[in-house]
């Protein structure tokens, strides 16, 4: 059983008398998610087991068992694959979408706590005690309308773990259930604000690049329309033509265009400006492609070093040797 889609709406708590709630009950297992009390939830039906249990129930016009799997992965879970409490629950509404598959929408009732399992074929029973909330001698629970379903309607909106749900339903003290719940909204708001804090951020830093380079290209183009192109623009625009005939490896040439791209949008009173153009201009000045014939004449190489060096005999001897 999956979760075809989130809708929980209000209802009216107290919607089944405790003893009219059997003491064996159905069992829907629900992989990636928690059902709550006063929730409508609806589902897709595929598994075997599943189907034939919806369809007893329709037939019998009975509640059934809604407990989330504690592995979603799971086809065909046991007693220790779900969790212990769970969800009494109505099917209000049920249509055949194909052989093996069906849609179904279900209201929850109460909570319950299963005891044992009595049955696993063809479907899951369990033998199960109905849950009531525990309400303190709080005024501040006293004085919200229904402060257990109001929990139960946050927790199931709410985008947290399914662990933190299950443990939303297995609180049965109204006044700890309200501080849990609490807790994970406090927790989520702070999450959400330093998502909203970092986007803002870097959507503020791309803007701003993007706006100056935009405002630069503009620049550019009206002062090369007015014949005013500065002698730093020019500058660049050599270089790179003196890149693009070098004649360079592809990965070099790659990362020369992309620095050049880069050092255009720079301000020239900035230092990277410098270091950018000063990497760029010593790539233009490597020969890649101009080659030289190798002398490997010893004594011509005595006499160069003789003619254009005076004295340094250990320097030179060194150098020869080498």
């Amino acid at each position: 059983m999956s979760e075809k889609g989130k809708v929980v709406t209000p209802a009216a708590p107290g919607l089944i008398n405790k003893e009219d709630i059997p003491q064996v009950l159905p069992i829907l297992p629900l992989r990636n998610s928690v059902f709550f009390p006063g929730g409508v939830l609806p589902l897709a039906v595929g598994r075997q087991k599943t189907i034939a249990l919806i369809k007893d129930a329709v037939r019998d016009d009975q509640v059934i068992g809604v407990v989330t799997q504690r592995k979603a992965e799971e086809e065909d879970p046991g007693a220790a694959d779900l969790h212990s409490m769970g969800t009494v629950a109505r099917i209000v509404k049920l249509l055949k979408m194909g052989e093996d598959n069906y849609s179904l929408v279900v209201q929850g009732l109460a909570r319950f706590r299963v005891n044992e399992l009595v049955q696993e074929h063809p479907y899951l029973k369990a033998r199960i005690e109905a849950i009531e909330d525990k309400t303190p001698t709080d005024h501040v629970v006293e004085s919200i309308t229904h402060p257990g379903h109001l929990a139960d309607l946050i927790a199931a909106n709410v985008d947290v773990p399914i662990e933190e749900k299950q443990q939303v339903l297995e609180t049965v003290d109204l006044k700890d259930r309200m501080k849990l719940v609490l807790e994970l909204l406090n927790r989520k708001r702070e999450i959400l604000k330093l998502s909203s804090k970092i986007d803002s951020q870097v959507k503020g830093e791309m803007s701003k690049t993007q706006r100056e380079y935009y405002l630069r290209q503009q620049l550019k183009a009206i002062k090369e329309e007015l014949g005013e192109l500065g002698e730093e623009e020019e500058e660049l625009d050599e270089l790179g033509e003196r890149i693009k005939k070098l004649g360079l490896p592809p990965d070099v040439e790659k990362v020369a265009n992309k620095e050049l791209n880069r050092l255009k949008s720079i301000p020239t009173a900035s230092s990277e400006y410098t270091v950018a153009r000063t990497y760029l201009e010593w790539i233009a000045d490597l020969p890649w492609t101009k080659k030289t014939e190798d002398n490997l004449d010893v004594e011509n190489a005595r006499q160069v070093l003789d003619k254009d060096h005076y004295s340094l005999e250990k320097v030179k001897k060194r150098i020869l040797e080498y």
